[in-house]
């Protein structure tokens, strides 16, 4: 079996779709116009994502906002709110649509439940 079928390490991108038998052909990325951009502010909302940010990062913890590249990530993380991931950060299904890494997962974190509680 190629890693394509039963891959051993977290896949992204075109090693994800690499197994869906229709070709996809990269196209130029247009530029997004700048009315649909948001601003993010340097207020109370800029500060507590950052605080988010740093104790995920201090626990180890993994977040489907971060793993699925959420476009609105800054709006939840601002208000204090965080959808986490459990056993890990490689998802064990294979939706072609989600940016979540899939394969096979890393030995379980026996701290987990103790480092998310």
């Amino acid at each position: 079996m190629t890693t394509t079928e039963t891959p051993s390490r977290k896949q992204r991108g075109a090693e994800k779709t690499a197994r869906i038998p229709i070709k996809i052909v990269p196209a130029e990325r247009l530029k997004k116009p700048e009315w649909i951009r948001i601003k993010l502010g340097a207020g109370v909302e800029a500060e507590r994502f950052n605080e988010i940010k740093a104790t995920l990062r201090d626990q180890k913890l993994h977040t489907v906002c971060e793993e699925a590249s959420c476009p609105n990530i800054h709006e939840c993380f601002g208000k204090g709110t965080a959808t986490f991931m459990i056993m890990g950060d490689i998802c064990t299904r294979r939706c072609p649509f989600c940016d979540v890494g899939h394969g096979r997962p890393d030995p379980l974190n026996e701290t987990e439940p103790k480092d998310l509680a």
